[in-house]
């Protein structure tokens, strides 16, 4: 099945940041944090990189679901190791929830 990292990137001038971190993710396990800038993924260079390039990175990586980052976080890079994990149940039965309330509105009695 589909795997995740666990985190939302943005784009920003300085390249991609991380804009958030789902507690108890492979990122948060990581140490990932918000405005952790990525500098490369799996090798391949992220600084001019948009947020479907990286997406396509991980991707890329299902097979291994192994993912080295170098990021920089208050001007100092680091190297961070991690894998892909699958979705759990609980988050599956989540995202559905959410994507049901938010394009499935409730018609009752709009006859």
């Amino acid at each position: 099945g589909r795997r995740f990292l666990g985190m939302t990137v943005e784009e920003r001038s300085a390249g991609l940041v991380v804009k958030s971190v789902v507690p108890n993710s492979p990122a948060a396990r990581a140490g990932l944090h918000p405005d952790d800038r990525l500098i490369a993924v799996n090798g391949r260079s992220l600084v001019r990189a948009t947020s479907r390039e990286f997406k396509q990175i991980l991707a890329d990586a299902r097979e291994t679901g192994r993912v080295w980052m170098i990021i920089s976080r208050y001007g100092a890079y680091r190297k961070v190791e991690t894998r892909l994990e699958p979705y759990t149940k609980e988050q599956i039965d989540k995202i559905v929830a959410a994507h049901l309330s938010q394009y499935h509105t409730s018609t009752a009695g709009a006859h």
